[in-house]
């Protein structure tokens, strides 16, 4: 099991980066799917978050996202 984790900054605030909390992805999803849906989620959360893109995404693991 997969989860996807997006790093978004902000449009408005100038170099303000962040990592959102990570999309939890079906069970039977491996990490081909998990970079199919990091498209699809990811345009999701843009259309709801105009003033912000994303600069990265990341595929891992379930339960294993921690901020540093």
């Amino acid at each position: 099991m997969f989860e996807l984790v997006l790093t978004v900054c902000s449009i408005v605030v100038g170099a303000s980066c962040r990592e959102e909390h990570p999309i939890q992805l079906n069970e039977n999803v491996d990490l081909r799917g998990c970079m199919i849906a990091s498209q699809i989620e990811g345009a999701k959360w843009v259309e709801a978050h105009p003033n912000h893109y994303i600069a990265k995404y990341t595929c891992q693991p379930a339960r294993t996202f921690s901020r540093a």
